[in-house]
């Protein structure tokens, strides 16, 4: 027995200085990385300069080439092209594929449980830039599950991708889709939503004008939605309002199912697939089916559209690449619901998910601002060149203004023109609505709860085109005249005279049909979302390591000039405050470019902390109470501990992958389990703590036993815009697997 804990001593003592010499390991690795970057920007700068053509998928006799499942095992001359145990990690693994006898109590193994055959790439949703805590409940964790992956983190070696060559690429099945002859952004607004295109290899960016039958003429059209009685799609925009207040007269409303300004249903709430939303009428409906019915409309539209713009060219979903913006504030559960309503919604198909991006509004419109010319912002001017993205190094910080979130993000531009993300993206829901709901909470104040009450019921267009009116007014400084719609003065006239609703407030009066708000009420209105930047933007300007230059103002409610002088008047002594003249559109327009370069941002911040569980050898004080794991051999593990992939706030380089090796815990184990958590913590000890949440896991085949504990696992992770993949490749059979992580509690 002491001769057993002197062994188990010196293998905790010589995994000290392994872990020593791996810490050198990522600081070489890390510094690879920083090369393998600027290497990838001039390949993609030489790529785009080469004529492009049409990708094909291999023919149908090419791809039965590949080899089986059981012929992926490399061949004999090649085996050092994969990273063996002995190469990638230190030398207490040497020591270990030494002695068999001795390795047990050193390596951290996975149990293996359950057998997993699929061998393709899925895409995993992956907040890589998010706020704080939006009211997404973690998903509870149970210690005792024994599906837990089980491994020790002391024998993981993260290498890059271009050091280590790994059979997942080699042996996937996928296949490049055809090149994407356009690009649509859609951005889904809480009031208003629109989309706009661009053609491949044409400058200019196009988008219809909505509601001119109704005498608006707006670039975008409300995000509102209209179902029979049955809840089979009708109308959507200004066509749903105008059907459904028709039907009102008729007294039909009742029966159909109305929704609007519904984007934020998705705020601040535990997610699922069966989610329901309440339409006007108090019925509900599947929250996926209001938004993928949005998200239909829109494409047809733009589909329709685009063929009017190309003498009658009939154009598909897969002709494109789609772009759709979120809010940064959004959970992982809310952007994996969009993906998800997209897909049901046939923008993109399961087989090819690549064509759809989901990109974060405040970086979308970075894209747009950064390539604007001076001529481009309302005023100000760029001193050093033209455009911002010509000047490397620049710093800048982007705040969207939109109408239901204010989302911040910071960037720096770099060589080629891309951008690197220096502060993780911030946000609040202290939108432009929050002005509307307080001048619709006046103008009920104004007319008494009875009678703002019935109007609201029975005359829905009418209070949309007073909000809208208000929202106009929104852009001007000083008094302004909003008209009053008359189904409102007929429904007050019939309790008071209609100037005597207006006596009693001085900040308000009425004229000739119309209500006369004064500045300083107009100002007053605005003081919640203004004092909501203030907070955002004094949080993020007070770090001593950013230098940020411009402030990009953007949004609809970014042309308020109260939000605007605001700005400026905090903080244009230390930054110079721009607005585009597009501000509303900056968005969407920056989103079909976003299209066009997906890898524009070279490098997010992780707002969250990501990795997997591990075994631990079983330390009575450090791990008292905690799920406890005996091997065959009686070692004792603790089986919850977790092992960081990827830290809260740490910079990831995005479409890189990085590399970690595993090995088996039992000698006969033919399957290794990895289980995927992630938590808003910085630091973690355990995957049962409070706040973690289990977002997947994947297990992969391993039947070629005759190595033993030295039998190597080598988990690949990459990451993208709001995703991550992951895949887990037997080293000496090549077999491969991938799972999809899963942020909805259901």
């Amino acid at each position: 027995m002491d001769q057993h804990k002197q062994r188990i001593a010196n293998l905790r003592l010589e995994n000290e200085k392994c872990n020593k010499k791996l810490e050198d390991l990522r600081q070489e690795n890390r510094n690879l990385k920083s090369e393998n970057s600027k290497l990838r920007s001039q390949l993609q700068d030489i790529q785009n300069e080469l004529p492009s053509r049409e990708v094909r998928s291999p023919p149908q006799d090419r791809q039965n080439e590949l080899p089986s499942p059981k012929e992926r095992s490399p061949p004999q001359d090649s085996q050092n092209e994969l990273p063996s145990p002995k190469e990638s990690m230190s030398k207490a693994v040497d020591h270990k594929l030494e002695s068999s006898d001795e390795s047990r109590e050193s390596e951290p193994p996975t149990v293996l449980k359950k057998r997993v055959t699929k061998k393709h790439w899925v895409k995993l949703p992956f907040q890589l830039s998010s706020t704080e805590n939006d009211g997404q409940q973690p998903q509870e964790t149970n210690a005792d599950d024994p599906k837990s992956c089980w491994m020790q983190s002391e024998d993981v070696t993260k290498k890059p991708l271009k050091q280590c060559t790994s059979p997942a690429k080699a042996f996937s099945p996928r296949t490049q889709p055809k090149v994407s002859l356009v690009s649509i952004g859609i951005d889904f607004g809480t009031a208003f939503t629109g989309y706009s295109f661009g053609f491949k290899g044409a400058k200019q960016i196009r988008q219809p004008k909505w509601g001119e039958e109704y005498g608006m003429n707006t670039p975008k059209t409300p995000t509102c939605i209209l179902f029979d009685e049955n809840k089979n799609f009708l109308k959507f925009g200004y066509d749903a309002i105008m059907y459904y207040t028709r039907q009102t007269r008729r007294n039909e409303a009742k029966k159909l199912f109305l929704f609007d300004d519904f984007k934020m249903e998705l705020y601040g709430k535990v997610l699922h697939r069966d989610s329901m939303m309440t339409a006007k009428n108090g019925k509900k409906m599947r929250a996926m089916k209001v938004f993928s019915e949005s998200l239909k409309f829109m494409k047809d539209h733009a589909l329709d559209m685009m063929g009017k713009h190309t003498a009658g060219v009939t154009y598909s979903a897969s002709d494109a690449t789609w772009v759709l913006t979120v809010p940064a504030i959004w959970s992982s559960a809310a952007k994996q619901f969009m993906t998800e309503a997209a897909t049901e919604a046939g923008l993109v198909t399961e087989s090819e998910p690549e064509r759809l991006i989901v990109a974060l509004e405040p970086e979308a419109a970075s894209v747009w601002c950064k390539q604007l010319p001076k001529e481009g912002f309302m005023e100000g001017d760029l001193t050093e060149a033209e455009t911002i993205e010509q000047v490397p190094g620049t710093q800048y910080m982007v705040v969207d203004c939109g109408g239901g979130t204010i989302d911040i993000t910071v960037h720096e531009v770099v060589e080629g023109g891309r951008l690197k993300e220096l502060h993780r993206v911030s946000g609040n829901n202290m939108g432009g609505q929050t002005v509307d709901k307080n001048f619709k909470a006046f103008i009920r104040e104004i007319f008494s709860e009875n009678v703002f009450d019935e109007f609201e019921e029975n005359h829905p267009s009418e209070l949309q085109r007073l909000l809208y009116d208000f929202s106009i007014c929104k852009r001007y400084d000083g008094e302004v005249l909003v008209q009053c719609p008359y189904s409102l003065q007929q429904i007050a006239s019939k309790v008071d005279d209609i100037e005597a609703y207006f006596s009693r407030d001085n900040d308000v009066d009425w004229e000739s049909g119309q209500i006369l708000l004064s500045g300083a009420k107009l100002k007053d209105l605005h003081e919640d979302s203004v004092r909501g930047i203030e907070s955002l933007m004094k949080e993020i300007l007070k770090k001593p390591t950013l230098n940020i230059r411009y402030i990009f103002l953007v949004g609809g409610f970014a042309l308020s000039p109260y939000v605007n002088r605001f700005v400026k008047e905090k903080f244009g002594s230390k930054c110079q405050v721009l607005c585009p003249v597009d501000a509303q559109m900056a968005v969407v327009n920056g989103a079909v470019m976003f299209g066009m370069m997906p890898n524009v941002v070279e490098s997010r911040i992780s707002v969250f902390t990501y990795g997997i569980a591990v075994v631990h050898f079983f330390d009575k004080i450090k791990h008292k109470g905690k799920s406890k794991y005996v091997s065959k051999d009686g070692v004792h593990y603790c089986d919850v501990c977790f092992h960081c992939l990827v830290k809260k706030d740490e910079s990831v380089p995005f479409d890189e992958a990085e590399q970690y090796i595993f090995n088996a815990l039992e000698i006969e184990q033919n399957e290794m389990l990895f289980s995927f958590y992630c938590t808003e913590k910085e630091t973690a000890e355990f995957v049962d703590e409070e706040g973690m949440m289990k977002i997947g896991s994947l297990a992969v085949s391993m039947p070629k036993i005759s190595q033993g504990r030295n039998h190597s696992v080598i988990l690949e992770i990459k990451f993208g815009f709001t995703e991550m993949q992951a895949t887990a490749t037997d080293v000496d059979s090549g077999e491969t697997t991938s799972v999809k992580m899963d942020f909805m509690s259901k």
